[in-house]
């Protein structure tokens, strides 16, 4: 749906309404939704590695047999609000 906005959005953008809709996205430097969220993923993933954001890394994160943090593939709830510091 978001995505459909965009779309559409930059249809209404003069000198490229013409082109494809990932040509339109390259012109104007802008990234597709899949591609901000993934981006966006990896950003807050470095940030609670790093201590950047206020949150108990236990649920990102779980301590393998070595000893290494390894990435939990858990679901979040909506109810988590990370807070940077």
């Amino acid at each position: 749906m978001i995505e459909g906005v965009q779309r559409r959005a930059t249809k209404l953008v003069k000198d490229v309404e013409h082109l494809h809709y990932n040509d339109r996205l390259e012109h104007l430097g802008l990234m597709c939704l899949h591609t901000r969220r993934i981006r966006n993923d990896l950003i807050d993933t470095y940030k609670i590695i790093n201590g950047m954001y206020n949150a108990k890394t236990e649920l990102f994160f779980d301590h393998d047999q070595s000893g290494n943090e390894a990435i939990q593939r858990n679901y979040l709830t909506e109810d988590l609000h990370l807070v940077a510091e």
